[in-house]
C-alpha cells in the first residue's frame, strides 16, 4: 500500500509540476501572454483559481510525503496524503483540459510559432499525467480500504511539524542541524504556548491570511498592470481573491491536517 501511493503520489506531483510551468508561461510571459487563446475569461478564471488551490493542497501533500519516509506509511498519513495527491490531480486535470479546448477553440494566432507548440504539448502532458495520477489513486485508494492494519501517529503531526522536521533533517545533511533545531524548537513552542498563536485561532488565522493576500494581490496588480481604474474594481477583485483562499483553507485545514490544535 505505501508503494502504490507514494508511486501514485509522484505522478500527480509530476502534473501539478507541468502544469505550474504551464500556468507561469500563459500568465506570466508577456510575450506568451498576448498570443496565448487561454488569456481571456472563462479560461483566464480556471487557471487563477486552479494556482489558488493548488498551493493549498499539493504544497502539504508534497512536505508530508517527503517528511514521513519509513518503509510503512501509518494509514492516516497514507490516507492524507491520497486525498491531497487525488485532489491535486483532479484540479491540474480540469484546467488543464480547459487549456485544451481553449486552444481547440480559439487556436493560436499567426506566428505564435515554438510558443504555440510548447504551450500545447505542456496542456497535453498536464491532463493526460493527472489523468493517470487519478486512475493509480483510485485503485490505491480501493487496496487501502481492503487493508486490515490501522496504523495511526499519536498525537498526529500537523503539516507545521512535518515542514520543521524535514527543514531539520536537510540541515542535518549539510551540518547545520543543531541551529535549525533551536529555531524549529522556538517555532514549536510560540504555537503551542502562545496566546497568539495560528494554532489557538485556525479560523482567525486562515481570515487573515486571506485577507493579507487579497490586498498583496491588488497592490501587485497596481503595480504590474497600472493604477486601477476605479476604486470598486480592486475591492471586487480582492474580495474574489480573498474569497478564495480562505476557501481553499478551510477546505484542507481539515483534511490535510495545516494546524492541529496546541498541545
Amino acid at each position: 500500500m505505501t508503494r502504490d501511493t507514494r508511486r501514485a503520489a509522484n505522478v500527480a506531483a509530476a502534473s501539478v509540476v507541468v502544469f505550474a510551468v504551464l500556468w507561469l508561461l500563459t500568465t506570466q510571459v508577456s510575450a506568451i501572454r498576448a498570443l496565448s487563446p487561454m488569456s481571456d475569461d472563462p479560461w483566464d478564471a480556471v487557471a487563477t483559481y486552479a494556482a489558488i488551490f493548488l498551493p493549498f493542497i499539493a504544497g502539504p501533500t508534497w512536505v508530508r510525503s517527503l517528511r514521513h519516509r519509513l518503509p510503512q506509511l501509518p494509514t492516516v498519513t497514507a490516507r492524507r496524503i491520497r486525498w491531497g495527491a487525488s485532489v491535486a490531480a483532479a484540479i491540474v486535470v480540469v484546467a488543464s483540459t480547459t487549456d485544451i479546448v481553449a486552444i481547440a477553440t480559439i487556436g493560436w494566432p499567426p506566428g505564435a510559432g515554438a510558443a504555440g507548440v510548447l504551450v500545447t504539448v505542456l496542456a497535453a502532458v498536464a491532463a493526460a499525467t493527472s489523468a493517470v495520477a487519478i486512475a493509480l489513486l483510485a485503485r490505491t485508494t480501493t487496496t487501502a480500504s481492503a487493508a486490515a492494519a490501522e496504523q495511526t501517529l499519536d498525537p498526529e503531526p500537523d503539516i507545521v511539524d512535518d515542514a520543521l522536521s524535514l527543514a531539520t533533517d536537510v540541515a542535518g545533511a549539510v551540518g547545520l542541524r543543531r541551529p535549525v533545531e533551536r529555531l524549529a524548537s522556538w517555532i514549536e513552542t510560540f504555537l503551542d504556548r502562545s496566546a497568539a498563536s495560528p494554532r489557538r485561532h485556525r479560523i482567525i488565522f486562515g481570515v487573515v491570511l486571506a485577507l493579507g493576500a487579497a490586498v498583496a494581490f491588488d497592490v501587485w496588480h497596481a503595480i504590474r498592470e497600472g493604477p486601477w481604474a476605479a476604486p470598486w474594481v480592486p475591492l471586487l477583485f480582492g474580495t474574489l481573491i480573498g474569497s478564495a483562499i480562505l476557501a481553499a483553507y478551510l477546505g484542507t485545514l481539515k483534511p490535510l491536517r495545516l494546524l492541529r490544535p496546541p498541545r
